[in-house]
């Protein structure tokens, strides 16, 4: 397993997500080398830290205080929102019916994208659906797979990242049902999920899905050969 530099500086300095944060110490498991860069570049840090701490803990001179506050300009206390209850009878209504078209052209919009509401939920189509068949995890492409993995309740589940959604999508007999979804993001190749970004928070929650670890290249491989089916 290839982990990159950048990926090793995050996890010595506890910036990746959980899943992430595993891939690495499965890594360093492998190749003990990894643990020694971990603990350089920790040692670096804190030879940094202590280095410049008593420049941080130093008062602010005078002179550069006064920049800061001499220029300052007091904010004008923000005007008294109408009560919503306040609203005519009739400005009510309008709003209601400005949610109900927005609500039906957002349904339009999903429907004839990448995401399918069913009976059953939401599930994956066309290119995005596609994607979650075929792709590997890690390529280029409008659709990017982070990691594959099977859930506790035996499916295999996918994470992915696209400009339409990004969200952990499972396989079941009537395809890939979307048990998370958040805002679309452009997929970045061969990044990694920081702690505190979206990403990671989807990693967070597969991680809680995962019944073990997540799939490597020829899990993935096998489990693309018999078409996501879990027998």
């Amino acid at each position: 397993m290839t982990i990159e530099p950048e990926m090793l500086m995050a996890y010595a300095d506890g910036a990746l997500d959980p899943l992430n944060a595993k891939r690495v110490e499965r890594a360093i498991t492998e190749n003990p080398a990894l643990a020694d860069e971990v603990e350089r570049h920790r040692r670096l840090k804190a030879r940094l830290a202590s280095a410049y701490a008593p420049v941080a803990d130093e008062p602010v001179p005078d002179r550069l205080a006064a920049i800061l506050t001499g220029n300052v300009v007091p904010m004008q206390p923000p005007l008294r929102q109408r009560s919503r209850l306040s609203l005519p009878l009739w400005q009510s209504a309008a709003a209601m019916a400005a949610c109900l078209v927005v609500g039906v052209l957002l349904g339009r919009q999903v429907d004839r994208g990448p995401i399918s509401a069913t009976d059953h939920g939401l599930y994956a189509a066309g290119s995005l659906a596609s994607a979650l068949d075929r792709q590997a995890s890690g390529g280029d492409g409008a659709v990017r797979i982070a990691v594959s993995f099977r859930a506790t309740d035996n499916d295999f589940c996918r994470v992915f990242q696209s400009a339409a959604a990004d969200g952990i999508a499972c396989r079941d007999p009537k395809g890939w049902a979307l048990r998370r979804t958040m805002p679309g993001t452009t997929p970045k190749a061969g990044g990694y999920a920081q702690a505190g970004s979206s990403d990671a928070e989807l990693m967070a929650a597969a991680q809680d899905m995962m019944a073990d670890m997540p799939l490597d290249a020829e899990g993935e491989k096998a489990a693309i050969a018999k078409d996501w089916r879990n027998r």
